[in-house]
């Protein structure tokens, strides 16, 4: 230590400014004095100038010059310390003079010291105090900003971390009184927040039930585009199917996170977690429930009460539903974003409630309604609801129900609508050929129903004449549409269709038997030829489209049933087209009846003449026109029928004349009046293509053969009769044999009538 001293003593003999070696020397000396060894210093000083002047001795020996300097250096250093003595004699009476007046203030510094400590207690506390109420104030400030859960956290941390330090005061006793009721209000906040927001997302709920309610329809346009060309699939599968969804796989953004909706439910989960830091959570949760019941009946109520189905206001239904989607899609998001808040059974029941109304809506609002499109429009909406309430796993038994029932009044509707039309239409026909006048209008009558020309009509041009009226493409175009109607509304239908599909067929039976077949069948009493003849080619025409007709239903039907639908109208269109033909035959025959009736036969002409009887002449002109004009539309195998039963019923009424029992006398020449008559008939009968026709007159040939025969017994001969009159009955021979006179001469050895007889009886 005190060579250390030695040598800033040294350093100080260097120095230049006085100033700055007091400041330095200022503490060495300090030390020298406080551990009172001056002498060991100045004992040390002395042993270190020996030393240097060994030094500079031993330096001086080898280098003179650098011995002068080391000599004078000594000389400095001597004179630096007797000037360092002086200055630290005159330091000493400093310092003391110094520490009397420290002495004074380090008392002065106590006591102030004090002073500060007692303040700087009092300002811990009184910041303590400050931030315990800043803390109170920041409750409020938070509760005003909405930040609930961060007022409830400062709540909390005032009870816990600083209610402790000042409850020796009494605001802060106070305030330990007032946390409940903070808690309290903002639980109240936050709740009032939360019924503000389920009041503010009206719209938006609205607005996500549209979206989802167009995604469905979309997925159903696309489902109905992949599963046209496999009946199977069609059948079997339907939107919401697990094969539906598989295909459906295209990733969607959440209705919820969408640019239109972005729906925020952050004021419902800040809520959920304050009740659940309250310990409260099944209040909220039970309050929940019965606000947004009261709130669904209550949205439902005011939508329809001021909806009328009636002034078909499908838009205002449309909006209705998607009110009621958005609101389960909403509760769906809660249910499926939160842990045991919103039950399955809850949403059940909920959604339970909501179709009741609607139920009760639906069923006030249709009960006269009598516009089966109304009714479609219903299905179309009420369809897309009920998939997007399954694809969110909500029940819609009761909507299915619900739509059965409306498809069977749709039924009965759409029943009366056609019914009007087709009566319309049958009760309107004019019964004659539809005239097609060019090849727009022949296309369009090929897509009404198929039907096939023959070759001779396929080459003609237009104007072209079809041979049956407007009246089978109207009801066939008709009956499509009814067909094709029915199925757009059970189309989509999750459920089997048998019952929808017998449905179907039972009222388009209804419809063809009661407002098609009826009618012509009433029609068939008219005594119009050619009206009767056209209703037959209908008929025929019509059977051919109900085989279409079934098919058709055959193709649509949803369900998996292999059988071909059958439709009862088919067999009674057969039934009533044979009925028709009858019918020809019988006017034919009537006509026939007419025209004989003035016949005017002379039972006893006294000579033969030379030409048919003139209303034979007339008769046999009616039944050419009949069959080129008035009946040249019906098929040939029909004329065929006609003309061969005009024909036997002609034969069978000259029969009558000619073997009338009325009649008690007749002569020879009448015999060849009638025999000329027959001849010319039969002429008329082989220029037929009809097969057999002259044939029709064989018995009265037959009979008349004979009484002109010169030998009249040859009929009592069994092989003769059987060869040459078979078809001659012997009460026919018996009769005109009673009656029959020859007042033209005969030979004299000719037995006369009664001698005839009288064999014949024999």
């Amino acid at each position: 230590m005190a060579e250390f001293d030695i040598e800033q003593l040294v350093l100080v003999s260097d120095a230049t400014n006085d100033a700055e070696n007091l400041e330095h020397l200022g503490p060495t000396m300090k030390e020298v004095y406080r551990n009172d060894k001056m002498k060991q210093f100045l004992d040390q000083l002395g042993m270190f100038i020996r030393r240097k002047e060994l030094e500079i001795e031993k330096m001086c020996n080898s280098n003179y010059q650098e011995f002068v300097q080391s000599v004078d250096r000594l000389l400095k250093v001597r004179q630096g310390t007797v000037d360092l003595k002086n200055k630290i004699g005159t330091l000493n009476s400093d310092v003391q003079q110094a520490g009397g007046e420290l002495t004074m203030k380090k008392r002065e510094l106590i006591e102030s010291k004090k002073i500060l400590e007692n303040i700087a207690t009092a300002m811990d506390t009184l910041r303590t105090c400050v931030t315990f109420l800043d803390l109170a104030n920041r409750v409020n400030v938070q509760v005003e900003n909405r930040k609930y859960f961060s007022a409830l956290r400062i709540v909390d941390e005032i009870q816990v971390s600083h209610l402790r330090s000042v409850i020796q005061f009494e605001f802060a006793r106070h305030m330990q009184d007032c946390i409940p009721i903070l808690q309290h209000a903002i639980k109240d906040a936050v709740t009032t927040e939360v019924k503000e927001w389920l009041f503010s997302i009206r719209t938006t709920q609205k607005e996500m039930g549209k979206i989802a309610m167009d995604r469905m329809a979309e997925r159903q346009q696309r489902w109905r585009e992949r599963s046209s060309a496999d009946y199977k699939l069609r059948i079997t599968h339907n939107v919401n199917s697990p094969v539906e969804v598989a295909v459906n796989e295209a990733s969607e953004v959440a209705i919820q996170d969408m640019e239109e909706v972005k729906l925020d439910f952050k004021p419902l989960y800040q809520c959920l977690h304050i009740y659940d830091e309250l310990g409260q959570r099944a209040d909220f949760r039970s309050n929940y429930a019965e606000d947004r019941k009261a709130q669904a009946k209550l949205s439902l109520s005011s939508m329809t009460s001021s909806l009328n189905l009636k002034d078909r206001n499908i838009e205002g239904f449309q909006s209705l539903l998607h009110n009621i989607v958005g609101f389960f899609i909403v509760e769906h998001i809660i249910f499926h974003t939160t842990n045991n808040f919103r039950t399955q059974s809850q949403l059940d029941e909920l959604c339970d409630m909501v179709t009741n109304l609607l139920l009760r809506f639906l069923s006030e609002g249709l009960a006269s309604c009598h516009d089966p499109e109304m009714f479609l429009d219903v299905k179309l909406q009420l369809m897309l609801y009920i998939q997007t309430m399954e694809s969110y796993n909500y029940p819609v038994s009761k909507l299915n129900d619900l739509l059965l029932t409306l498809f069977r009044t749709y039924a009965d509707q759409l029943e009366t609508k056609f019914s009007v039309n087709f009566r319309k239409l049958v009760d309107e026909d004019d019964c004659t050929p539809m005239m097609v006048e060019n090849d727009d209008e022949y296309n369009i009558l090929q897509m009404s129903f198929r039907f096939k020309e023959d070759r001779v009509a396929t080459r003609q041009g237009f104007p072209r004449t079809m041979p049956f009226s407007k009246v089978v493409p109207y009801c066939c175009e008709d009956i499509k549409q009814y067909i094709t109607q029915f199925h757009r509304f059970v189309e989509g239908f999750n459920h089997d269709t048998s019952e929808m599909g017998d449905l179907v067929r039972d009222s388009l039976d209804t419809l063809l038997i009661q407002h098609v077949h009826s009618v012509w069948l009433k029609k068939l009493e008219s005594r119009v030829l050619s009206q009767i003849a056209q209703i037959m080619i209908n008929l025929e025409y019509f059977q051919s489209a109900c085989s279409d007709f079934e098919q058709m239903l055959t193709d649509m039907r949803l369900s998996s049933d292999p059988s071909k639908v059958s439709l009862q109208a088919t067999g009674l269109f057969r039934e009533t087209r044979k009925s028709a033909e009858q019918r020809i035959s019988e006017l034919v025959n009537s006509k026939i009846d007419e025209i004989v009736e003035f016949s005017e036969y002379d039972w006893l002409p006294t000579a033969v003449q030379d030409h048919p009887s003139t209303y034979l002449q007339e008769l046999v002109n009616f039944m050419g026109v009949m069959m080129s004009v008035t009946l040249n539309s019906l098929p040939d195998s029909i004329k065929t029928v006609v003309y061969y039963n005009a024909l036997e019923h002609l034969a069978s009424t000259l029969h009558g004349i000619f073997t009338d029992p009325n009649v008690k006398h007749t002569n020879q020449n009448f015999v060849a009046v009638f025999d000329q008559d027959i001849r010319f008939l039969e002429e008329f009968a082989s220029t037929l293509d009809i097969l057999n026709a002259p044939e029709t007159f064989v018995p009265l040939r037959q009979l008349i053969t004979l009484l002109l025969s010169e030998n009249t017994e040859e009929y009592m001969d069994p092989q003769i009769r059987s060869a040459r009159y078979p078809q001659v009955k012997p009460e026919d021979v018996t009769r005109m044999l009673e009656k029959y006179t020859d007042d033209c001469s005969r030979s004299s050895d000719h037995d006369t009538g009664e001698d005839k007889e009288a064999k014949l009886e024999q």
